[in-house]
Protein backbone atom coordinates (compact mmCIF):
# COMPACT_ATOMS: atom_id res chain seq x y z
CA UNK A 1 0.00 0.00 0.00
CA UNK A 2 1.66 3.33 -0.62
CA UNK A 3 1.36 6.47 1.56
CA UNK A 4 -1.47 7.83 0.18
CA UNK A 5 -3.26 5.15 0.02
CA UNK A 6 -2.44 4.84 3.63
CA UNK A 7 -3.49 8.31 4.07
CA UNK A 8 -6.35 8.08 2.54
CA UNK A 9 -7.22 5.26 4.50
CA UNK A 10 -6.50 6.95 7.76
CA UNK A 11 -8.73 10.05 6.76
CA UNK A 12 -11.63 7.25 6.60
CA UNK A 13 -11.24 5.52 9.64
CA UNK A 14 -10.97 9.13 11.40
CA UNK A 15 -14.58 9.75 9.74
CA UNK A 16 -15.72 6.22 11.08
CA UNK A 17 -14.14 7.52 14.29
CA UNK A 18 -16.42 10.81 14.21
CA UNK A 19 -19.46 8.84 13.44
CA UNK A 20 -18.94 6.39 16.28
CA UNK A 21 -18.28 9.08 18.74
CA UNK A 22 -21.88 10.39 17.28
CA UNK A 23 -23.04 6.90 18.22
CA UNK A 24 -21.44 6.64 21.53
CA UNK A 25 -23.05 9.94 22.77
CA UNK A 26 -26.34 8.27 21.46
CA UNK A 27 -25.78 5.71 23.64
CA UNK A 28 -25.56 7.74 26.27
CA UNK A 29 -29.39 8.10 27.12
CA UNK A 30 -29.00 4.01 27.67
CA UNK A 31 -26.56 4.11 30.48
CA UNK A 32 -29.34 3.99 33.15
CA UNK A 33 -28.16 1.86 35.84
CA UNK A 34 -25.66 -1.29 35.78
CA UNK A 35 -27.18 -3.43 33.51
CA UNK A 36 -28.11 -0.76 30.72
CA UNK A 37 -24.95 1.09 30.55
CA UNK A 38 -22.86 -2.61 30.45
CA UNK A 39 -25.48 -3.62 27.82
CA UNK A 40 -24.88 -0.24 25.83
CA UNK A 41 -20.93 -0.39 26.46
CA UNK A 42 -21.34 -4.37 24.58
CA UNK A 43 -23.33 -2.80 22.09
CA UNK A 44 -21.27 0.22 21.25
CA UNK A 45 -17.99 -2.23 20.99
CA UNK A 46 -19.83 -4.87 18.31
CA UNK A 47 -20.85 -1.34 16.52
CA UNK A 48 -17.37 0.04 16.67
CA UNK A 49 -16.01 -3.26 15.56
CA UNK A 50 -18.65 -3.53 12.77
CA UNK A 51 -17.45 -0.20 11.45
CA UNK A 52 -14.35 -0.79 11.47
CA UNK A 53 -14.45 -3.69 9.03
CA UNK A 54 -17.02 -2.46 6.78
CA UNK A 55 -15.03 0.75 6.57
CA UNK A 56 -11.95 -1.34 5.82
CA UNK A 57 -13.49 -3.71 3.63
CA UNK A 58 -15.08 -1.00 1.52
CA UNK A 59 -11.55 0.67 1.13
CA UNK A 60 -9.97 -2.74 0.27
CA UNK A 61 -7.38 -2.04 3.41
CA UNK A 62 -6.38 -4.04 6.63
CA UNK A 63 -8.45 -3.41 9.34
CA UNK A 64 -6.13 -3.85 11.60
CA UNK A 65 -3.12 -1.72 11.04
CA UNK A 66 -2.03 0.73 13.25
CA UNK A 67 -2.68 3.61 11.15
CA UNK A 68 -6.58 2.73 10.62
CA UNK A 69 -7.08 1.83 14.18
CA UNK A 70 -4.69 5.82 15.04
CA UNK A 71 -7.07 7.42 12.23
CA UNK A 72 -10.20 5.68 14.34
CA UNK A 73 -9.14 7.03 17.86
CA UNK A 74 -8.49 10.66 16.34
CA UNK A 75 -11.76 11.38 14.54
CA UNK A 76 -13.03 9.68 17.54
CA UNK A 77 -11.12 12.30 20.13
CA UNK A 78 -11.53 14.69 17.66
CA UNK A 79 -15.03 14.60 17.73
CA UNK A 80 -15.38 14.40 22.11
CA UNK A 81 -13.26 17.66 21.57
CA UNK A 82 -15.72 19.59 19.25
CA UNK A 83 -19.08 19.04 18.42
CA UNK A 84 -19.04 16.02 21.35
CA UNK A 85 -18.92 18.55 23.86
CA UNK A 86 -21.75 20.79 22.83
CA UNK A 87 -23.81 17.74 22.43
CA UNK A 88 -23.55 17.11 26.06
CA UNK A 89 -23.88 20.38 27.13
CA UNK A 90 -26.95 20.71 25.54
CA UNK A 91 -28.10 17.08 26.52
CA UNK A 92 -27.65 18.17 30.22
CA UNK A 93 -29.62 21.71 29.89
CA UNK A 94 -32.28 19.33 28.21
CA UNK A 95 -31.98 17.11 30.86
CA UNK A 96 -32.60 19.62 33.01
CA UNK A 97 -35.57 21.57 31.20
CA UNK A 98 -37.08 18.27 30.94
CA UNK A 99 -36.86 17.69 35.06
CA UNK A 100 -38.19 21.21 35.34
CA UNK A 101 -41.58 20.18 32.98
CA UNK A 102 -42.04 16.98 35.51
CA UNK A 103 -42.19 18.74 38.67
Amino acid sequence: MTVTDQARAFLAMALCGALLGAVYDALGALRRGRLLTAAADLLFGVLAAAAVIAAALVLRCDAYRLYTLLGVGAGFALYQCSIGTTVRFLKGRFRKLSEKAKN
